[in-house]
């Protein structure tokens, strides 16, 4: 067991700033009779893992003692009041007193020591890495208790069956249907990969199976890959399976990630908990992290969600310490590792997602910012800076290292971060030197905002063509796509100006607004640098969203937060709960003691959650029910409505499966021509091409809007077999391709004299979707008067419900006439009949009407 005096004083040379949690400890030791619980300290439970990890504190049963508290105590002030380490023997009254032979001067660092326990190196006094993470296991699972593990259980169950409510559109049979359109794609390449028995480390092999797409999302590919080749064996046709858990797994994470945001931020279990009921409810995130909706958004939440996570984690880390501990905070071990770790995350963001930079600015924002507070303060802006420029540098280093080696993303996308680190240490820099000249911060946000200019220009100048990729991606993709439904502002669409972001975040926004000014104008009025994490990436990722509604779904999970604060602090003030006390005034060193707190209620400073406090009465919580259901009602709604939107419907699955079987009979080509949302599903069922949708964007659309259907039919030989049409919910021009298909079937009508290239073959349940075929189409010719009109007609009955098919033409000059038909059956013409074969319509083949019926 390590000598719990040498340990006192190794913990408290390398971190001075624990003293206070030691005092702490050894006053519940010596009041307490019997052994004593996390709960009975104030210290928070990174103080608390330390103590335990060092021998400092050992268990007891089923609580804690010191180990040897005249030891310790004596190690402790000989510390904090400037005494030497001890005498060769480390005893605790050498230590007390101190020799100048063999004791240490803490005053001056230095470490000379004797031959005894206190003077060894610091090996000798540390525990293992092993006994480090035991010891901070029990620090962090200390704060747990049984009503916040059932309720941990409950939302995130809850979160669990919110994202799986369309599991039965997903799993059908043997078939496996992902919602939307772009999951086929990144599912067809996993499947490429898959194919191609890629090895763990054969990284270069990427790049030969991805081909030109290794420049847009060759992360996302690669963790489709990894999922099959770890739990499906790499078998190509366990993929779609597999992938289709990916989105819930990360809703999961991202979830995880919510509640210790909240947790960190208001200490108040109850707040945690609701954030993540709220973040499961939340349609815009529901949207594309449904189960099967596995494409870069599903990837992007999780590399985002960690990324705040770890910036959290330095902010919170550093505001558990003194003023001017910066050494031991960016000297640990701890700080160390969450860098590295958030650079990762960085790097893998990157090459998940060509628009990754959009999630960088969040963090940007924070370091501009925290650096302004730091300077109202009188903190040092540097220490708080170094870190998170630190991660983007690591971050920059590897995503370069993959880019230029094995020609992962494009390089604009992989020299973002390094623009974003050169731009932090300009403002970290610029805030020393406002600082060093007691300027106001307000200096330093001009200097800040002015700084983006010559950045830009520097970025320009060293990277034109990247510049140039860049300034394309803002004008197009960002400030000038038009046309889908998720490019529409958050404050429009179906629900107007004022509600338009309810199909995104329900009512949760209007909660989450308000909270989101309130705990910002606190921000501005006091130290909050763990709040401005969060209110950094709240306003950065919703200014996005007021532009194009598809980036709802980055800003849910901070949003989340917020909107939790806000309805516990509305059911608050009708005296329901008690408020989260985030949005009440207190003093800062209240403030920093609940902000440290990292474990259950009472004394510890952490507002515990409770299924059924003493003072709940039956009443009171159904008032509380029904309160929650009622903010929570539209998106009870709304979520499931959101999946089912880009959920394939029976419908479409089912003729999916008629066309793929279909087409395993029929020779000639495959391909599926349908409206581009539903063409990668279609092709990847019949031939698995699920790759794009160009063709299907280019010639669906022209073709249904168009008067002339059989145009068209040289264009579509020999590249598309099969073409199916959904009903529309709207009515449409009688002339239209459209109606003349799907409504009549090819038959002539008042208005349209129908077609004899497309033949119907397939029709679903409910008569939802309509399949046809191109078919070069039977001839039906013969003689008449001229300038007459000749009309054939027969009666379908292939079908549940049999119709009319007719086609009509006008009998040219010389006394002849063509009909073109697409169908076989018996044909009439005035008084006489003619019979066309299946064979007839495939090869074209003329029919002569001759003699009477």
């Amino acid at each position: 067991m390590a000598d719990p005096h040498a340990a006192t004083r190794s913990l408290l040379e390398d971190r001075p700033e624990l003293a206070e949690a030691v005092a702490d400890a050894l006053e519940t030791d010596a009041a307490a009779e019997t052994p004593w619980t996390f709960d009975d300290l104030a210290a928070d439970s990174g103080a608390f893992g330390e103590l335990v990890s060092r021998g400092i504190v050992e268990s007891e049963g089923e609580g804690y003692r010191v180990a040897d508290p005249e030891a310790v105590r004596a190690a402790y002030e000989a510390v904090t009041a400037g005494g030497g380490a001890g005498n060769g023997d480390g005893d605790a009254a050498g230590g007390a007193g101190g020799s100048d032979a063999g004791g240490a001067d803490v005053a001056g660092g230095s470490r000379a020591g004797g031959s005894g326990a206190v003077g060894s190196d610091r090996d000798g006094v540390d525990l293992a890495l092993g006994d480090r993470l035991r010891g901070w296991v029990a620090g962090l699972t200390e704060g747990l208790h049984r009503d916040l593990l059932t309720g941990l259980l409950a939302v995130f169950a809850y979160l669990f069956l919110m994202r799986i409510v369309t599991i039965g559109k997903v799993f059908r049979g043997e078939r496996v249907f992902l919602p939307g359109n772009d999951p086929y794609h990144f599912l067809h390449w996993t499947e490429r990969l898959a194919a191609a028995d890629v090895g763990w480390l054969e990284i270069g092999t990427f790049s030969d199976v991805l081909g030109g797409r290794i420049l847009r999302y060759p992360l996302t590919y690669t963790i489709g890959w990894a999922a099959t080749k770890l739990f499906g064996g790499g078998e190509v046709e366990a993929a779609a399976g597999i992938v289709a858990w990916i989105p819930v797994a990360s809703a999961l994470l991202v979830g995880g990630c919510v509640y210790l945001y909240a947790v960190w931020t208001t200490g108040d279990e109850r707040v945690a908990l609701a954030s993540v009921l709220v973040f499961a409810l939340l349609p815009g995130h529901a949207l594309y992290s449904g189960i099967g909706f596995f494409d870069h958004h599903t990837i992007d939440y999780a590399w985002l969600a960690l990324t705040v996570l770890g910036v959290l984690w330095l902010a919170r880390s550093l505001s558990g310490r003194e003023a001017g501990a910066w050494r031991s905070y960016l000297l640990a071990p701890s700080t160390i590792a969450v860098t590295g770790l958030v650079g990762v995350v960085i790097a893998a963001m990157v090459h998940s997602w060509g628009g990754s930079p959009i999630l960088l600015v969040g963090l940007a924002v924070y370091v501009t910012l925290r650096a302004a507070s730091d300077i109202r303060t009188e903190r040092s802006p540097l220490v708080a800076g170094v870190p998170v420029i630190g991660a983007l540098a690591i971050g920059f280093g590897l995503a370069f290292l993959l880019h230029t080696r094995y020609g992962w993303q494009e390089s604009m996308v992989v020299f973002i971060p390094l623009l974003v680190a050169v731009g932090g240490v300009v403002v970290v820099t610029a805030a020393a030197v406002v600082q060093k000249l007691e300027l106001h911060p307000g200096v330093h946000l001009g200097a800040a905002a002015a700084s983006v200019v010559p950045l830009v220009a520097g970025f320009a100048w060293a990277r034109p063509e990247d510049f140039a990729r860049l300034r394309s991606r803002v004008l197009n993709s960002l400030l000038g796509r038009e046309g889908a439904a998720e490019t529409r502002s958050l404050v429009s669409g179906d629900f107007g100006y004022f509600f338009g972001s309810v199909d995104h975040f329900g009512w949760f926004l209007f909660f989450a607004l308000p909270a989101l000014i309130w705990v910002g104008w606190r921000c501005a009025e006091e130290h909050r640098p763990e709040w401005l994490v969060l209110v950094s990436y709240a306003t950065s990722l919703l200014g996005f969203a007021f532009f194009q509604i598809r980036f709802a779904g980055e800003a849910t999970a901070v949003t989340a937060v917020f909107a939790a604060v806000g309805m516990m602090w509305l059911l608050g003030k009708v005296e329901l709960v008690e408020p989260p006390t985030i949005v009440g005034k207190s003093d800062e060193t209240e403030r920093t003691r609940r902000l440290e707190r990292d474990v259950e209620g009472g004394e510890s400073g952490r507002t515990r959650f409770v299924w059924w406090p003493e003072t709940m009465t039956i009443r009171r919580m159904s008032t509380i029910t029904l309160s929650v259901m009622l903010i929570g009602s539209l998106s009870l709604f709304l979520v499931p409505g959101m999946m089912d939107t880009v959920a394939i419907s029976d419908a479409e699955a089912d003729a999916a499966a008629w066309i793929d079987e279909d087409a395993e009979e029929r020779e000639g080509p495959n391909y599926v021509l349908s409206n581009w949302g539903r063409a990668r599903m279609y092709n990847y069922q019949v031939s698995g091409g699920g790759s794009g949708y160009g063709y299907a964007r280019v010639n669906y659309q022209p073709f249904v809007n168009s008067t002339n259907p059989d145009s068209y039919y040289d264009r579509f030989s020999g590249e598309a077999g099969y073409i199916a049409i959904k009903r529309l919910d709207i009515s449409a021009n009688p002339q239209t391709t459209y109606v003349q298909l799907f409504e009549e079937h090819g038959s002539a009508s008042e208005t349209a004299n129908g077609s004899g290239k497309f033949r119907l073959v397939y029709i679903s349940d409910h008569r939802k979707v309509k399949v046809f075929h191109p078919v070069p189409g039977a001839s039906i010719i013969g003689q008449g008067e001229p300038g007459t009109t000749v009309r054939v007609n027969t009666t379908v009955t292939k079908f549940s419900e049999e119709f009319r098919y007719a086609r009509s033409e006008t009998v040219s000059e010389n006394g002849t006439y063509a009909v073109q038909v697409a169908y076989p059956g018996e044909y009439t013409i005035e008084n006489r009949s003619v019979q066309v074969s299946d064979t007839a319509v495939e090869n074209g083949t003329q029919i002569t009407v001759t003699g009477g019926s």
